[in-house]
């Protein structure tokens, strides 16, 4: 019997849906947005953290960074008072790991420029042309096997050449289209804050595929020998220490490093590192927490538009009741209870705002087979969007509709049935 009523509630609201298409339009517009723009962020997200992953991946996840601060790249904390007093890594320092037996692979890094806008850019030039923002790192020839750098045209310098202090550089492709446009940069001269260097190399274009900046990077990015960037720059005394850790072995790594350099810059046994230990992963995992920030405001706000979508059902349903006063009546007199008509007039409201979020939950579908096969952009809708924006619509229904199946209930059968 129940059963059997719920079958003519719901076809009862999809008879209203097709007799008032145009009113039940509007009315559902709210709820379908607001489902579609929950499901298109989860699916957006999902994408963005598989990026993440895919990018941490494919850019050594086995590398560790030794600073002399606590984080490197992209960060939004700035360096206490203690770090900023810190001595600064060496040149020293570097060999002393590079002779260690665990790690890989090690090199030094000085670095000119800056990961982010500065007032103090390295001006770099060519041809009566200028680079934006070029960043400048200095670096061992077996920097391109530590961290996969990619050489698409000509070649990465030699020991030799490092040696030899020689004025040679490879250079991002995007420096090498804003210098050279379309000439062949290979073999030419650019000038680097007055200083003229070959080049030797073009780096492989981005791959499309980076996150929060980091494709901008890459395209920007000039590699010269360490020893040519130490003798023209003397005033960059900080050295950062790259090491590229064997599979399986990193926390060996860390430790056996660590120990060496807490022994070359006598700290105390119960005093902490006077030194930054960074993985390469610890970038990505804060663009993961900036994502999960992200979600917590732009998910909220999705769902905030689901409450618009419930004012018009509520609208909706106050105008059925009206409509079918003589129907409530009727079944009153039949012998309905309260309790029925109340049920009745929420399982409509519930049912309608579930229509549309399952109208909603399609679009949003689309939207992340749009992204996977015209975009090549990784989204995937998680099963959290579509629950979260199902059950969502849902419960806006009943609250939407709570009001109208009261004021349903509350007839009275004789006045009702009158049409009063």
């Amino acid at each position: 019997m129940q059963r059997q009523l719920l079958k003519d509630i719901i076809f009862t609201v999809f008879d209203s849906l097709r007799a008032h298409k145009l009113r039940s339009a509007l009315t559902l517009t709210g709820v379908i947005i607001g489902t579609a723009v929950v499901v298109m962020v989860g699916a957006v997200l999902t994408g963005l953290s598989a990026r993440v992953a895919q990018v941490s991946e494919q850019s050594a996840p086995n590398v560790i960074y030794f600073t002399k601060e606590e984080k490197i790249g992209p960060s939004f904390e700035r360096p206490t008072e203690e770090q900023r007093k810190r001595k600064d890594l060496t040149y020293e320092d570097a060999l002393a790991v590079a002779k260690l037996d665990k790690p890989l692979g090690v090199s030094p890094q000085k670095i000119r420029g800056s990961y982010g806008p500065t007032a103090d850019k390295p001006v770099m030039t060519a041809r009566g042309r200028q680079a934006i923002n070029p960043l400048i790192l200095g670096v061992w020839e077996n920097f391109p096997d530590l961290v996969s750098v990619r050489v698409e045209r000509g070649r990465f310098f030699t020991e030799t050449e490092r040696n030899t202090r020689a004025p040679v550089a490879v250079i991002g492709s995007g420096i090498a289209r804003q210098l050279f446009e379309e000439t062949d940069p290979l073999d030419e001269e650019v000038k680097i804050d007055g200083k003229l260097y070959r080049v030797i190399g073009v780096l492989a274009p981005a791959s499309g595929e980076g996150v929060i900046g980091s494709d901008d990077l890459d395209e920007r990015i000039v590699y010269a020998p360490f020893e040519t960037i130490a003798k023209l720059y003397p005033e960059i005394e900080g050295t950062i220490i790259v090491v590229r850790a064997p599979v399986g072995q990193i926390d060996a790594v860390i430790d056996q490093v660590t120990y060496t350099l807490r022994t070359r810059r006598n700290v105390p046994v119960d005093a902490p590192n006077n030194f930054g230990v960074n993985r390469a992963e610890q970038v990505f995992d804060i663009i993961n927490q900036l994502l999960a920030g992200l979600a917590t405001v732009v998910v909220p706000v999705a769902l905030a538009g689901l409450l618009v979508g419930g004012v018009g059902v509520m609208n909706i349903m106050l105008v059925s009741v009206t409509e079918r006063t003589s129907e409530i009546g009727i079944r009153r007199a039949l012998g309905a209870r309260r309790v029925d008509v109340l049920s009745q007039f929420l399982i409509e409201a519930a049912t309608l705002t579930s229509v549309g979020g399952l109208i909603g939950i399609a679009i949003g579908f689309l939207f992340a087979f749009a992204l996977q096969f015209v975009v090549k952009f990784p989204a995937a809708v998680p099963l959290w969007a579509i629950v979260v924006g199902f059950l969502t619509s849902a419960l806006v229904g009943l609250i939407a509709g709570m009001w109208p199946a009261v004021r349903a209930a509350r007839l009275d059968p004789v006045n009702a049935i009158r049409g009063a």
